[in-house]
């Protein structure tokens, strides 16, 4: 088992998807309000799943079907990101 990247309290680093963190789309945070790295304890918001593809493959999975728009960590699956 991969050791959790994502630090935000309460995260397990994987998403419901079953990708980690690592494999989403991971945005650079450059607003300093509420979701500022500070807050977060993150400097990147994961986003769409990459782990088939990225660019105009991102978020679909290995048969171009819809697979993950946005990352939700598996712990706290109903908070928005």
């Amino acid at each position: 088992m991969r050791a959790a990247v994502y630090s935000g309290p309460g995260r397990s680093g994987t998403c419901m998807c079953g990708h980690s963190w690592e494999d989403h789309h991971l945005g650079f945070i450059m607003n300093h309000t509420d979701d500022s790295p500070e807050a977060m304890k993150e400097a990147y918001l994961p986003q769409e799943c990459e782990f088939f593809g990225s660019n105009e493959d991102g978020g679909l999975d290995a048969k171009g079907n819809d697979h993950c728009w946005s990352y939700r960590d598996e712990m706290l699956p109903d908070e928005h990101n």
